[in-house]
This record gives C-alpha cells, structure tokens and sequence, in this order.
C-alpha cells in the first residue's frame, strides 16, 4: 500500500503545478521616483561669554557666627553669679555671633570684580533630507503596480514573476 502513496504522490505534484504555475517576464518600467525623508541631526557646541562676578573674601557660611557665639558665650561664662551668670553667657553668646557676622560684612564689602569666562553646552538642530528608497511604477498586461526598493533599476524594463492559478 505504500509504494501505490509514493507513486501517486508526483503525480499529485505534477497536477497542482499545471494548475498553479507562475513564469518570469518582462514588464516596462513607467517611472522611478526618489522618496526623502527628513533626519534631525542634534550637534553640541561651546557657547562661551566673559561675566562680570563679584567676589567677597567672606566665605558666606555662618561658620564664623557660630564659633564668635561660641567663644563669646565661654567669655561671658565667667562672669556674674547665679542667674547672673546665665545672663551673661547668652549676652557673651550674642555679642560672640554679632561681632563675627560684622567682620564677615566687612570683609564682603572689601571685595572685588572679577571677568570670568563661563561656557556652556548647547545644542544645533539641524535637518538633512536623505533618500530613503525608490517607488518604482511598472506596466504589465495593460496593468500598472508599484513597489519600492533601495536601487534605481538599471533598465527600462524588470523581471517580473506572473504567477497562474485556478479562480
């Protein structure tokens, strides 16, 4: 029973090609258009520029108040009695903070202007159109189609595959 499948089995090929068969031809090239397309192009650059800055020689933390606190709260420690003695540790405290906030105020004030060259990062935008692929128009059999592809074709005509099969 199986050599009867194996001899019938070309035969079937050999029926569904005559009924669905396809050659190659011929068909007349009716243009061949260029398509673009845009493409943003995103280029860094260095945008420089001299700015006028003020510089202090006062470092601008508070650093400087809270050690003058310090050191003015020890000083006042040591004097007064009893309360007294509180008061005079919160009054050393604040005049400790306040003389040291005065020289840091002093020492901005005796600044100077300085040109500083600042650069920054930008970004140039620029579009490029490019050629993307060519939409081909062909004739065959009083028929146009089209297709695209990445080459110009090289003649006036291409191959084309007919295919053939039963409605």
């Amino acid at each position: 029973m199986k050599k009867q499948n194996l001899f019938f089995l070309p035969l079937l090929l050999a029926t569904q090609l005559s009924f669905a068969g396809s050659f190659s031809d011929e068909a007349r090239v009716v243009s061949a258009d260029p398509v673009y397309s845009n493409h943003i192009i995103r280029e860094p650059y260095q945008d420089c520029y001299v700015k006028e800055v003020y510089e202090s020689k006062g470092d601008g933390s508070a650093t400087n108040e809270i050690i003058g606190g310090i050191f003015g709260g020890l000083i006042g420690n040591q004097f007064g009695k009893g309360g007294g003695k509180d008061a005079a540790t919160v009054a050393g405290t604040l005049l400790g903070a306040s003389l040291a906030h005065d020289d840091e105020l002093a020492n901005s004030r005796n600044g100077r202007v300085v040109r500083k060259e600042i650069c920054e990062t930008k970004y140039r935008n620029e579009s490029e159109r490019r050629l993307d692929h060519y939409r081909v128009e062909y004739r065959y059999d009083g028929r146009t189609f089209t297709y695209t592809t990445q080459n110009r074709p090289d003649s006036d005509t291409i191959k084309v595959r007919v295919r053939v099969s039963p409605e």
